[in-house]
């Protein structure tokens, strides 16, 4: 593994065993190793971050790695200042590596391009697939397992709904359904044709809640409506406050369904601050795993 993109370019077995030694490096707590051996890492931050800054710089370290950590208003990056290609390849010059976090996907493609660094995708556009694992682990770690577990999506399609769905096609043993507005069903249904899945005909996105899919489910997940900056149109806002993830939403899910979201969460918009701050969530507990797995992809590429 050169790069670390997407979690569709893992094969099952990279990802089960990443999420594997994750789960097993938390348990163990152990800290200091030399995966990294004095290497220095360049993180780059266009979007403002709190979780995966720490998390990855924090993860460096324990490997025995240095940080470098730069904003968008640290460099010359712009339409009007350096060009992408010319960044990278200076970046190259004094960095062993690239942890990327940006507006456009493009970025970090055109990145594994121009780099014979490893590049980390952080965060784009397209997919999170680092939040994505650390969720996958949270599930693991609760039930022991991810075989026949029923997972439920709620909201408008997002990064982080992208990765799992990346995560759904590896078949892991998990189900995965999209409850959404209308107006978001084209959009997860392009996502789907990607891989091959009718959303229409194999049931996974409905723009209603099925109440007897959600009694069925073990984990409720749900992402910011203002994921990456969007602009959300008033109309839209209206239709997507039925996909709310409220106490009553997970009254009509399994007893023990737990709640994930990636966090920066908006109490009372997305979910309601009584489900994010109650027993069954797990969002300080996903927000935790980000280290390990983020641990585990260093290791891997380094």
């Amino acid at each position: 593994m050169k790069n670390f993109i997407d979690i569709k370019e893992l094969s099952k077995s990279e990802l089960t065993s990443l999420l594997d030694n994750a789960l097993q490096n938390k348990r163990s707590k152990k800290i200091i190793q030399n995966h990294l051996n004095g290497k220095n890492l360049v993180l780059f931050f266009e979007k403002k971050s709190t979780r995966t800054r720490l998390s990855f710089d924090i993860a460096i370290k324990q490997l025995g790695g240095f940080t470098t950590i730069l904003n968008k208003e640290d460099i010359h990056l712009g339409n009007d200042k350096e060009s992408v290609s010319d960044t990278i390849n200076t970046f190259g010059l004094y960095a062993d590596g690239l942890i990327l976090r940006v507006n456009d996907h493009k970025t970090i493609m055109n990145a594994s391009k121009l780099s014979n660094l490893p590049v980390i995708n952080a965060l784009s556009n397209l997919s999170h697939p680092c939040q994505c694992l650390a969720g996958l682990m949270t599930l693991l770690e609760e039930r022991g397992s991810l075989e026949k577990l029923n997972i439920v999506w709620m909201g408008p399609i997002t990064n982080v709904a992208n990765s799992w769905i990346e995560a759904f096609k590896k078949e892991l043993g998990f189900s995965f359904n999209i409850f959404c507005p209308e107006t978001w069903f084209e959009k997860y249904s392009e996502k789907m044709k990607e891989y091959g899945i009718s959303a229409d005909l194999d049931g996974i996105v409905s723009h209603q809640i099925n109440n007897q899919i959600l009694s069925q489910a073990d984990a409720i997940i749900t992402d910011t409506w203002k994921s990456m900056g969007e602009d959300i149109k008033t109309q839209d806002y209206d239709l997507i406050k039925e996909f709310r993830v409220t106490d009553n939403i997970m009254k009509k899910a399994k007893s023990d369904s737990v709640f994930m979201h990636c966090l920066p969460a908006n109490r009372n918009e997305e979910v309601e601050a009584s489900v994010i701050d109650g027993n069954n969530s797990r969002v300080w507990q996903e927000a935790s795993n980000r280290l390990f797995v983020q641990k585990e992809i260093l290791k891997k590429l380094f």
